[in-house]
């Protein structure tokens, strides 16, 4: 039996199966859970590939369930070349994007927008070189870091907005509205840049994570923003597992 781990920020997703078969279940815990919470079996034969970006949970992970588990590295995906990058400072869940990425797009470049604490994208040639990508807050995290940051303004979880009001009349109204044109006009500009440069001008545009239907819903659709077509960093981690 295999395990596919995506252990992010905030939650973490624990799959078995091949990501978009009939075959596949995924479940989720928090992420501070997940190295007690999760349950393995007992006895028998089984492995885990992960990709985690909390140091502390691999280093529970592997005290756990020693030999059991393996953490992606970019020496699982030598069709992809991280080069130009510092890949010591490669978060999991984009090497496993980037691989995911060229294995299901082997003849186009493509721009993944993954959303969910940050929203973070991938830019992957035509030929698997790794371009660079961009880091900045998810909604969630720049709705939460408003309220922690400021005396009055309070904490409001994600919800999907009907239309979107310039002029809202409570603080909650302009919170929100506030974070969501904020961080669609950086999805955005994220887009049209990249599509700017000669090795990307034609790519796909690919969003992942747990917020990715808010940005394909309400981005201009002249910007080919589409969902990707299976969860796809645990598509890259059951690569690695593959090998």
């Amino acid at each position: 039996m295999r395990f596919l781990l995506n252990i992010g920020n905030t939650r973490a997703a624990v799959a078995k199966g091949t990501p978009g078969g009939d075959d596949f279940v995924v479940d989720y815990l928090p992420t501070q859970e997940i190295a007690e919470g999760w349950n393995p079996p007992s006895n028998g034969e089984w492995h885990a590939t992960a990709a985690c970006v909390v140091p502390a949970i691999r280093k529970r992970l592997v005290e756990r369930v020693p030999q059991r588990m393996h953490f992606i590295t970019p020496e699982d995906y030598p069709d992809i070349d991280c080069s130009a990058y510092d890949t010591a400072r490669l978060g999991a869940d984009r090497l496993a994007n980037i691989a995911a990425a060229h294995s299901l797009s082997p003849d186009r470049s493509v721009l993944v927008l993954d959303c969910g604490t940050a929203l973070n994208s991938v830019c992957v040639a035509a030929d698997g070189r790794f371009l660079g990508g961009v880091i900045l807050p998810g909604r969630e995290t720049a709705l939460k870091s408003l309220a922690r940051n400021t005396a009055q303004l309070p904490e409001f979880a994600v919800t999907a907005p009907h239309e979107f009001n310039p002029f809202g009349l409570t603080s909650e109204e302009g919170i929100r509205n506030g974070v969501d044109i904020g961080i669609l006009g950086a999805a955005e500009k994220i887009i049209r840049a990249t599509k700017a440069r000669p090795e990307m001008s034609n790519c796909r545009v690919w969003f992942a994570g747990g917020d990715a239907p808010f940005f394909v819903d309400y981005l201009d659709k002249s910007l080919g923003a589409e969902l990707a077509p299976v969860p796809l960093t645990l598509y890259g981690v059951s690569l690695a597992c593959a090998r």
